[in-house]
C-alpha cells in the first residue's frame, strides 16, 4: 500500500466516526463528531428521526479532520459504513433532504407495515426479515403520505431513498454514485435475499418505485472516486455496520459475536446455508471477494439507548462510571429496556420500559446494575432460543462501545454460562469496513493487530444460580406482559 491510508467512516446512531488506518493496521488518525436523535413520544409509536444534512456535515468534518492529519494524496481508499435501517431521502438534482431521515428506532410506520399486502412468512422467507416498522420499506410509504416535499419530489422524479451510506456516498462522488450493497439494500425490506435484487412483489406491496432506489453493488465494488485537495480517491466499500463489525471480529462461519452499542446484537456466521428460523433474522453477510454468506441475527433494540433514557429521567451517570456503580449495587432492581419494544426473539412492538423491584433503600446503583443485568438477559433469550434450534454460540467475540464495561461481560459470561472474547479496539465497524477495503486490493491484512482479542470473561456464576436468575427474568417478564 505504499505507506498510504484506508480512511474507513461509520455513521453511527450517535456520532459520525473516520478513522485512517496505515498498512500495518494501525489507527494513525480518527475524528468524531456527536449526533443528535430528535426524540418523542408519539402515542405508542415514538419519534426517532435525524436532520439528514446536519448527519452529512458532521461525517465530512469529521473526514477532513482526519485528511488534515494524514494528507488526502496520502489515502489509498475509502470505505464507508453506517447503521442499516435508517432511511434517507433527497433530491437528486439537488443532493439536499426532502424529509428527516426516519432511524431503525423510529416506530411510526407501524400501520403502513401492517398494511402491506404479503403475509409475514411470506415477507421472511423474502427478506429474511419482518413485516415491522423499523426497516425502511414501510417508514418510506409512511414519508410519502405525510411529508408533501418528499411525495412532490417523488412526483417529478427527483427521489432517492436509500440507506445513509448510499447518501454519504452520494455526496463524497459528487451525485455520481447512488448505490449500496446487499448488506444494507437487505435494510430496505426490499431486497430478495436470494435473488439479491429489489423484489416486485414487495415493491409493489409497500408502494415503491424502483427507480427511487439505489443501484446494488458488491461490498467491495467500484463506487466511484472522492476528489479533494487535488486528489483522486477511491471509494471502495459500503457496507452496514453490524456485518462491518463481525468482519473486524474475524467471525467466520461456525462463530459468534455480541456487538453492545445503540442496540445489541448477537451473530452467528451461517456461512453459505441460509437458515431461515422464526423470531430470528437471516443477514446478508459481508465479503470481500464477491461471495455470499449467511447471518442469523438476534437484535436487542435499546442498549445504549437505555442507558440515556435511565439518565435523562433522573438517573444520571455517564456509562464510563457503569462499573463502579454495578460494584456499589446492593439490591440491583428488575428493569425491562423495551424502548422501542422488544426484538428477537419476541418482537412485541407494544412493550414499553418498565422498572420494578424498588424499595425506600433502591439507590442510583442497584437501577444501573438492573439495567447492566437487563442487557445481559437480553442477549441470553436470543442465544438460549437459538440453541433450541441446535444452533450452538459457542465462545463469543463482543465489540462495540459498551463492551468496555467488565459488569456487563462478565454478567454475560455468566448468564450463559460462557467464555467472551473482547477485543482491544471498540471500533469494531470502522475497522471493519477498512480491513474490507484492503481485501479488495489484494493486500495481505492477515496480520492487522487492531482487532487484538483482550484476557478472556469467564463465568464465575455456578450453573444452578444462572438458571434460577434466568427464571427469575421470565417471570418479571411475564409480569411485564400481564401488567400492560
Amino acid at each position: 500500500m505504499n505507506n498510504k491510508f484506508i480512511i474507513a467512516l461509520d455513521q453511527g446512531s450517535s456520532s459520525s466516526r473516520a478513522l485512517a488506518i496505515d498498512e500495518k493496521g494501525h489507527v494513525s488518525a480518527r475524528a468524531s463528531r456527536a449526533l443528535e436523535t430528535r426524540r418523542q413520544s408519539a402515542g405508542q409509536a415514538g419519534i426517532a428521526e435525524f436532520d439528514a444534512w446536519e448527519m452529512l456535515t458532521g461525517q465530512l468534518d469529521a473526514l477532513f479532520a482526519v485528511l488534515a492529519q494524514v494528507g488526502t494524496a496520502n489515502c489509498a481508499a475509502v470505505a464507508v459504513a453506517s447503521q442499516r435501517s435508517t432511511v434517507v431521502f433527497w433530491d437528486r438534482l439537488t443532493g439536499r433532504p426532502v424529509a428527516p431521515a426516519l432511524s431503525w428506532q423510529d416506530g411510526r410506520a407501524a400501520a403502513q407495515a401492517a398494511e402491506a399486502e404479503l403475509p409475514q412468512e411470506t415477507v421472511h422467507q423474502l427478506t429474511g426479515l419482518y413485516k415491522t416498522p423499523f426497516y425502511s420499506a414501510a417508514k418510506i410509504a409512511w414519508t410519502l403520505e405525510n411529508v408533501q416535499e418528499a411525495a412532490q419530489a417523488a412526483q417529478d422524479g427527483r427521489l432517492c431513498v436509500g440507506p445513509v451510506a448510499s447518501y454519504i456516498i452520494w455526496h463524497l462522488t459528487g451525485g455520481k454514485t447512488f448505490a449500496c450493497d446487499p448488506t444494507l439494500a437487505q435494510r430496505m425490506l426490499l431486497l430478495n435475499i436470494a435473488s439479491l435484487n429489489w423484489d416486485a412483489q414487495l415493491l409493489e406491496a409497500f408502494g415503491v418505485e424502483r427507480t427511487w432506489l439505489p443501484q446494488i453493488k458488491r461490498t467491495a465494488d467500484d463506487y466511484g472516486m472522492f476528489e479533494h485537495e487535488g486528489a483522486s480517491v477511491p471509494v471502495r466499500v459500503c457496507v452496514g455496520d453490524q456485518q462491518s463489525a463481525l468482519c473486524a471480529l474475524r467471525v467466520v462461519a461456525g462463530g459468534s459475536c455480541i456487538n453492545y452499542g445503540t442496540g445489541a446484537f448477537f451473530m452467528r456466521n451461517t456461512g453459505k446455508q441460509r437458515h431461515l428460523l422464526p423470531g430470528l433474522l437471516t443477514s446478508v453477510g459481508a465479503a470481500a471477494n464477491g461471495g455470499t454468506e449467511f447471518l442469523l441475527e438476534g437484535p436487542v433494540n435499546a442498549c445504549g439507548t437505555a442507558f440515556a433514557w435511565l439518565s435523562e429521567i433522573g438517573f444520571s451517570f455517564s456509562t464510563d462510571e457503569l462499573d463502579a456503580l454495578c460494584e456499589n449495587a446492593k439490591e440491583p432492581v428488575w428493569f425491562l429496556p423495551a424502548l422501542g419494544g422488544l426484538g428477537a426473539p419476541y418482537w412485541d412492538f407494544s412493550a414499553s420500559p418498565v422498572l420494578a423491584g424498588l424499595s425506600p433503600r433502591t439507590q442510583k446503583a442497584d437501577v444501573v446494575a438492573g439495567a447492566v443485568r437487563s442487557m445481559a438477559l437480553l442477549l441470553a433469550d436470543i442465544v438460549f432460543y437459538a440453541e433450541r434450534f441446535g444452533v450452538k454460540s459457542g465462545e463469543i467475540k463482543v465489540t462495540g462501545g459498551l463492551s468496555k464495561c467488565r459488569a456487563l461481560l462478565r454478567a454475560q459470561a455468566d448468564i450463559l454460562q460462557t467464555r467472551l472474547l473482547p477485543c482491544s479496539e471498540s471500533e469494531s465497524t470502522a475497522v471493519g469496513a477498512a480491513l474490507l477495503a484492503a481485501q479488495s486490493a489484494g493486500i495481505d491484512a492477515s496480520q492487522w493487530e487492531t482487532m487484538r482479542l483482550l484476557p478472556p470473561v469467564e463465568a464465575h456464576m455456578d450453573s444452578e444460580e444462572a438458571e434460577d436468575l434466568f427464571q427469575a427474568w421470565h417471570n418479571f417478564l411475564n409480569w411485564c406482559k400481564l401488567k400492560k
